[in-house]
């Protein structure tokens, strides 16, 4: 788990300098957002077991221009069965770095049956951002992903894990917010 802290505070890191460079020359007045490997391992811990647990530990704002989440993601079998996953965001993008578990994640196609999350909905003020779920993706391409693999999903792609081939997958969710639609968590 130690892997995953590091991880998610190079990501943040590198956005956060890249966008700094970029805006103010020869300017670097901003400060780092630290999410402890404690914290991370406390909500991968507690969410095991569960359907799914999102658990957002941070969402910071990058000199106003943008915001960055960090959250850690467990999903599981219930009754030896992979959930239904179908969903797609209309402006964040996520960035999953794997830390336990193996499954088979599908990406692009289209939703199957999509139904907007309601805008005001907790779900889209402090997890997903505006976004659709479906029953299910037609088409697209399967990838299997396990431990170390990151992977990156744009907005307006559909994406879910058809299969969880171990019984519960952990990772790390860093979120960009391009349009600033997430709630501040500090």
């Amino acid at each position: 788990m130690k892997k995953l802290s590091r991880f998610s505070l190079v990501i943040l890191l590198l956005a956060y300098s890249k966008l700094s460079a970029a805006q103010i020359p020869g300017n670097n007045t901003g400060k780092a957002t630290i999410v402890k490997s404690q914290a991370i391992n406390a909500a991968a811990i507690s969410g095991k077991g569960l359907v799914v647990a999102d658990s957002v530990l941070k969402v910071v704002s990058i000199e106003d221009k943008y915001q960055v989440g960090v959250s850690v993601v467990s999903r599981s079998k219930i009754n030896d069965k992979t959930p239904a996953d179908a969903i797609i965001h209309d402006v964040v993008t996520e960035v999953y770095h794997i830390v336990e578990g193996s499954g088979i994640l599908l990406v692009g196609g289209t939703l199957d049956s999509p139904v907007q999350i309601p805008a005001g909905s907790a779900i889209v003020k402090k997890i997903t951002g505006p976004s659709s779920t479906g029953k299910k993706i037609n088409g697209g391409t399967q990838y299997e992903v396990g431990p170390g693999d990151v992977v990156v999903i744009p907005p307006n792609t559909p994406h879910g894990f058809i299969e969880l081939i171990t019984n519960t997958i952990v990772y790390t969710l860093i979120r960009i917010d391009s349009e600033k639609v997430l709630e501040l968590k500090n």
